[in-house]
C-alpha cells in the first residue's frame, strides 16, 4: 500500500505525522497515496535509506523520462 510512511519522500514528525520533503506538507503517516505522481518507496543502500532529496531526484528524473517519451510520440504523429 502506497502511504506516507511508505515513501522515500516523507520526513516522520511527532505524532504519527509525515513531513513531504517535495510538497512541504504534513499528512497522516498512514494516508494513501497512490494518486501521488512522486510517490517512490523506500531506497536502502547499506542499512541506510536514502535522503529525500535523492529520492526526489530519482523520482524528477523518472517523470522526466515519461514526458520526453511523450512529447517524442506526439512529435511523430503526423
Amino acid at each position: 500500500m502506497k502511504t506516507c510512511l511508505n515513501c522515500g519522500l516523507g520526513i516522520e514528525d511527532v505524532n504519527d505525522l509525515i513531513s513531504c520533503f517535495k510538497y512541504k506538507t504534513v499528512s497522516n503517516s498512514q494516508e494513501e497515496k497512490s494518486n501521488c505522481i512522486y510517490y517512490i518507496e523506500k531506497i536502502v543502500e547499506d542499512g541506510e535509506a536514502l535522503p529525500p532529496i535523492q529520492h526526489l531526484i530519482l523520482v524528477e528524473q523518472e517523470l522526466g523520462k515519461r514526458k520526453m517519451k511523450i512529447s517524442i510520440n506526439n512529435g511523430l504523429q503526423v
